[in-house]
């Protein structure tokens, strides 16, 4: 069974494995905090705190601290709440949210938090699951990928991952895209060709795992998911991985050149030798993919409409052919026809 107790405020710390937590942090509790503030959010909690307290029924989860004190296992957001509810701020100059008057009998009523700690793993995994799925801030896909990795005890396997997915509302070929993607990120970095503190602020992981997601780009790194482990990448793919993610995410210096929307024209890149040799050298996607065949189908598609409308005009043509602007048209489209044809017969000049 759980136990309850009750803690000092400055005796709780905020937890360096809580999945919503983006990066390495190490224990840095100043660099936390200011991350649940500005890149989470907490005013929604700031404004129920302020008029109704705690619930308790939605217990505080903590484990103890080698150093002291107690990690929030869960209740990240409501003990920043909390901190600045009681005047406790980052120490980094950043503004801070507006802080509403509290009763004083409230504010006092913050000193002291009942918690709770030894929950048996299997119940604490299934509770903050739940927490997951009903959170008035939804978990981002990395967040949801890291608490797999910190829950499941190395465990990737396919009923392991089905059971993760069923607790966190999420199917299951979705989850391991994250876990993989999550995991690739982890190796690179234990490879020092990324890092997540030079990496741009947002976003970069939605990216990253659609674009790792292609065939093309499984192909390109040699990206082995079947089973899953905790180095998708084997060593002789290292440098191709340290490409490929200074592509898809870079850094808030230099940011990745191509993005989630652009799938289809990376991926076209990375199948032909010939483009993926300019784009390594240029960075530039819309000019590599001159290289490649990625036009064909939809340049024939539209010569073909082209041809359907002008047999769709042939049975009215001569009723209008002294038309001035029918005149005019044809003569465009005469004009464009010897372009192409020209086109149609030149060798293609663009450089090796």
């Amino acid at each position: 069974m759980p136990k309850l107790f009750t803690a000092k405020l400055e005796e709780l710390f905020f937890d360096p494995k809580n999945p919503r937590l983006i990066g390495d942090f190490g224990d840095d509790q100043n660099k936390m905090f200011r991350y649940l503030i500005t890149d989470i959010g907490v005013e929604d909690l700031i404004e129920s705190l302020s008029t109704s307290g705690l619930f308790e029924a939605d217990p505080i989860i903590v484990k103890e601290r080698t150093a002291g004190g107690y990690y929030v296992i869960e209740g990240n957001r409501r003990l920043a709440a909390l901190k600045l509810l009681t005047g406790n701020l980052p120490e980094d100059g950043q503004p801070n949210p507006t802080m509403p008057t509290v009763p004083s009998e409230l504010a006092d009523s913050f000193k002291k938090i009942k918690v709770q700690s030894e929950w048996p793993q299997d119940k604490l995994q299934a509770y903050l699951g739940y927490k997951h799925v009903t959170a008035s801030r939804e978990w981002s896909p990395e967040a949801k990928a890291k608490f797999v990795f910190e829950h499941a005890g190395g465990d990737f396997s396919t009923d392991n991952l089905r059971k993760f997915a069923r607790s966190l509302g999420t199917k299951f070929p979705t989850l391991k895209r994250w876990l993989v993607a999550y995991l690739t990120l982890r190796q690179a970095e234990r490879k020092e060709v990324f890092d997540s503190d030079t990496a741009p602020a947002k976003g970069y992981f939605g990216t990253f795992y659609t674009l790792l997601g292609g065939q093309q780009a499984q192909k390109f790194l040699n990206l082995k998911d079947d089973p899953i482990n905790q180095n998708p990448i084997p060593e002789d793919h290292i440098k191709e991985l340290g490409d490929f993610i200074k592509w898809t995410i870079g850094t808030r210096e230099n940011p990745g050149v191509v993005n989630s929307r652009q799938q289809k024209q990376f991926e076209q890149v990375l199948s032909s030798s010939k483009a993926l040799k300019h784009f390594r050298v240029k960075g530039d996607l819309a000019a590599s993919l001159l290289y490649t065949e990625y036009n064909a189908e939809e340049i024939a598609s539209k010569f073909r409409e082209a041809a359907y409308s002008i047999e769709d005009c042939l049975t009215k043509l001569f009723d209008v052919r002294e038309n001035d602007t029918v005149k005019e048209s044809f003569s465009e489209l005469e004009g464009a026809y010897k372009k192409a044809k020209i086109n149609m017969k030149s060798e293609n000049k663009l450089d090796e």
